[in-house]
């Protein structure tokens, strides 16, 4: 630029934009493996994740120094100066006021039979599985069923209809070389919510997200269940679609699936959210569908006496110390990451004239200070086993024979009455 001229247009608007940067919150509302492009014949019609060309842009400097901030916003820069947007603020304050998660799940088929071997799939035990499971969500054609069209079946006759459908279209699939025998006819996902939301608004945010995510490539049915704790919604939906592409759903589609269900609640006036667990100060897994239903029924779960088969071999085996593995130092560095990026947080809205911003970040502070606990499953057992060792340690033990007679004879010398153990046994 000549000596004394003026900024162009553009370089003036980029000089401002240094001052005004945005907190990014991917430490906390990302899933701790970045997510990519899935477009692949094999993946679906999802695209969920973050690009290449986002990570590269929030590695720059102007997107590092977003992040970084003191309590009272010092020892920063005026061109770090950072800000939070609308639609990130409103997260914020919905997580930290505790709104209810959703829960989204894929049912995976059953790999063994209610006598313990081994199903194989071929077009016989997956038409087995679908008829099944058509009248399972049905509950026998008692509940109503509705389609990608927006038909409503009720009935047993219709919903066998429906399987008809569905068998047929499998097998001009496997004719046309679409399918083979160990193709899985259908894709089962349940959308759940607490047992206090709104029935109706659920199977209304499933639907809107159906027709958003499936509709037109897909054929699916669903079916909302109100006869349990939480009000869920069963969407089957059929494997392979009509332009022959497979549905795989991966890791980052179950994650875009639940932000899109949230985001539809909230469209129908329920409050919801879809954080990952980290954001949320949780370290533990939910069940597994098997072992829950194991447990409700009150019977004994078998993983969990391997789980604590386990932690008494690490710990034996490693001087009574529980060893660490490398997913817990993961856990500290992600939640160390969550805490910073939410103090960041607080001390940018600390500073905004707007009151409800000030509030926010007092509840922010509070919020963070409470997920310092990274208790797992394991780091419990082993506290549950040491606790179990130390009674086992401290309780005493059987008296041996040697002191039962002392004390019988010093009995008899006080002149107390000596028992009879007995007809025929000696003393």
């Amino acid at each position: 630029m000549p000596v004394g001229g003026s900024r162009s247009r553009p370089e003036r608007a980029q000089a401002v934009s240094d001052f005004n940067t945005t907190l990014g919150f991917e430490d906390c509302w990302s899933n701790p493996r970045s997510g990519r492009s899935v477009r692949s014949p094999a993946s679906g019609n999802f695209s969920t994740g973050r690009t290449g060309r986002d990570e590269q842009e929030d590695a720059s400097p102007r997107k590092k120094s977003a992040g970084f901030s003191s309590s009272n916003g010092a020892g920063r820069s005026e061109a770090q100066v950072a800000s939070i947007s609308a639609a990130d603020k409103a997260r914020l304050s919905r997580v930290v006021r505790g709104a209810p998660e959703v829960m989204v799940k894929v049912s995976k088929p059953a790999k063994m039979d209610k006598h313990g071997n081994p199903i194989r799939v071929n077009r016989q035990t997956e038409g087995t599985r679908v008829a099944a499971h058509f009248d399972y969500i049905s509950r026998n054609g008692r509940l109503e069923l509705e389609t990608s069209l927006g038909d409503v079946l009720t009935g047993k006759a219709a919903t066998a209809a429906l399987y008809a459908e569905w068998m047929q279209n499998h097998d001009e699939d496997r004719a046309n070389g679409l399918a083979s025998d160990r193709t899985r006819i259908t894709t089962s996902i349940v959308f759940s919510m607490p047992g206090n939301t709104n029935a109706s608004a659920v199977k209304d945010a499933v639907r809107a997200l159906a027709q958003q995510e499936f509709g037109g490539r897909h054929d699916y049915v669903m079916a909302l269940h109100t006869d349990t704790k939480h009000p869920h919604v069963h969407l089957t939906v059929r494997t392979v679609g009509n332009d022959g592409v497979k549905l795989n759903l991966r890791k980052a589609d179950l994650q875009h699936l639940r932000d899109t269900f949230a985001a539809k609640l909230r469209q129908c006036g329920i409050e919801a959210e879809s954080t990952p667990r980290s954001a949320r100060g949780v370290t533990r897994r939910g069940e597994r569908t098997p072992v829950y239903k194991i447990r409700q029924r009150g019977e004994a779960v078998a993983v969990d006496k391997a789980k604590q088969r386990e932690v008494q071999r690490d710990v034996a085996d490693h001087g009574g110390l529980l060893p660490d593995r490398p997913w817990d130092t993961a856990i500290v560095a992600r939640r160390n990451r969550v805490m910073t990026t939410y103090s960041a947080a607080a001390a940018i809205l600390a500073q905004s004239p707007n009151p409800d911003d000030r509030a926010l970040a007092r509840a922010t502070e509070q919020f963070a200070a409470g997920l310092t606990d990274v208790t797992t499953e394991r780091t419990t057992l082993a506290r549950e086993l040491a606790v179990e060792q130390s009674a086992t340690r401290n309780k005493p033990g059987p008296a041996r024979l040697g002191d039962r007679a002392s004390k019988r004879e010093q009995g008899a010398a006080k002149g107390a009455p000596d028992r009879d153990d007995g007809p025929g046994r000696e003393r």
